[in-house]
């Protein structure tokens, strides 16, 4: 092995750096770091709350909507997300953290001062600005306190702070959009986070490289260079595929999450607050529901296989693609249910928690991967480059696709375009499961690659 990626296995090493925090200062760490990215997702996914309100102000098209909600956030995300990596393996990563919440709260606050679609075009530039530091760096501070046998599942609690800040956006962003219009609802989101910056910055502890991973991390005179570390990540065929597949998912999850409230006003009737205080809750339930139970799946079976890791998120698939057709083909109506009448848009958004489980079981297995098939010093940056495609599909061509699609649409569907639409984009799921299932074909050699 080159020695720019060599580590020295130690266990006296492991056992001393493994006294220096107590199990639950860990818990604290791992909890922090899920507000954080709760707040981040939070800020993001507020927008598609507000998207019919925003778009009715501004007088904007659906293709102008979405490119303000995905591609806007995205094309900062992606363009600093690696630079910002690149620095996180070599310098203090909980500095990175605290400046970029900062960053991205105030940016989503200046989203509330906007008046016309370039304005909110620009701040919506600086939310993704902001956010781009985050997960590289949290994730890699996250793998060096949380041995791998349990770093699944740790991840995949990590992995919460999207249904929860998703939850936290849509019924805050809902109801204060009801009450005082959709400006005030991005005031109110956005400031409390430069609190949490500063708690990060104040009580979180940096530790030691390779703390949790019995190893000694690359020194920085021997750190991989960007093209070096890119070479390594092209060679890991189930990176690869797991690239793919994950911004597959994300090209659906990011469009549908978008366009979801917009389809529940303009197809069922409901406000926007109504929408967050239903909708939210059903997110959040499948949410959390499938990304703990994908992780604690991948560490409890992939000890024995490690094609576990890839073949859970391929296997929820299947069902899940069924049932969201359901969830969007149910009409506008009211049935009795053992002489109780019972809005048929309360069962689509109950049943919206099914696939909604199903599409999240991923984030832990997948992110326990990317940890532990590259080297310590290349994680931050493996992570920025995963994030960087997975974005790119996913937040930058999804809400906007699928808005095209739906201006497209309206001509035969009038107001109900936007189902039609996301029904439409529902085989990209099986894609996705399609190449899962190929990384479980290279993931057992991949992983033991880095020791040879």
């Amino acid at each position: 092995m080159s020695k720019v990626f060599t580590a020295v296995p130690s266990d006296a090493l492991a056992k001393r750096r493994a006294d220096l925090y107590s199990p639950r200062y860990r818990w604290y760490v791992l909890a922090l770091l899920t507000v954080v990215f709760a707040f981040s997702h939070m800020d993001r996914n507020i927008i598609a709350i507000l998207l019919n309100s925003i778009a009715a102000d501004l007088k904007l098209t659906d293709a102008e909507a979405g490119a303000i909600s995905g591609l806007a956030f995205a094309t900062t995300y992606i363009v600093l997300g690696i630079p910002l990596a690149w620095v996180a393996d070599r310098h203090k990563r909980k500095r990175i953290i605290s400046a970029s919440l900062a960053v991205w709260s105030v940016m989503t606050a200046l989203c509330g001062m906007t008046h016309n679609m370039w304005q909110l075009f620009l701040a919506r530039m600086g939310v993704g600005l902001g956010e781009a530091g985050c997960v590289p760096a949290a994730q890699s501070i996250i793998s060096d306190y949380v041995p791998r046998e349990r770093r699944a599942l740790a991840l995949a609690i990590f992995g919460l702070g999207v249904p929860i800040g998703t939850l936290a956006g849509f019924a805050i962003g809902g109801l204060i959009n009801d009450a005082y219009g959709w400006r005030m609802a991005l005031f109110t989101v956005g400031l409390p986070g430069l609190l949490v910056a500063a708690v990060l910055q104040r009580t979180l502890r940096e530790p030691p490289r390779g703390m949790s991973d019995k190893v000694e991390a690359a020194s920085k005179d021997s750190l991989p260079t960007f093209r070096e570390t890119l070479a390594f990540l092209v060679k890991r065929r189930t990176l690869v595929h797991l690239t793919i597949g994950t911004s597959l998912i994300a090209f659906g999850g990011y469009g549908s999450q978008t366009w979801i409230p917009a389809f529940f006003e303009r197809s069922h009737g409901l406000t926007s607050g109504q929408i967050g205080l239903w909708l939210g809750p059903s997110l959040v339930v499948g949410g959390v529901g499938g990304t703990l139970l994908g992780g604690w799946l991948a560490d409890k079976l992939a000890v024995k296989d490690a094609r576990w890791y890839v073949w859970i998120p391929a296997i929820a698939m299947i069902p899940a693609i069924p049932i969201s057709a359901l969830v969007l083909l149910l009409p506008a109506t009211i049935y009795t249910v053992f002489g109780i009448p019972v809005h048929t848009y309360v069962l689509s958004i109950a049943l919206m928690a099914l696939p909604g489980a199903a599409y999240s079981c991923y984030l832990g297995p997948v992110n326990a991967v990317i940890q532990q098939i590259v080297a310590i010093r290349m994680r931050a940056t493996a992570v920025a480059i995963f994030l960087t495609f997975t974005n790119l599909v996913g937040m930058g061509l999804g809400p906007y696709a699928m808005g095209d699609v739906s201006d497209f649409m309206a001509a035969r569907f009038g107001q109900e375009s936007l189902r039609y639409t996301m029904l439409s984009f529902l085989f990209i799921y099986a894609w996705a499961a399609f190449h899962f299932f190929r990384a479980g074909k290279h993931i057992r050699a991949d992983l033991t690659a880095l020791d040879s």
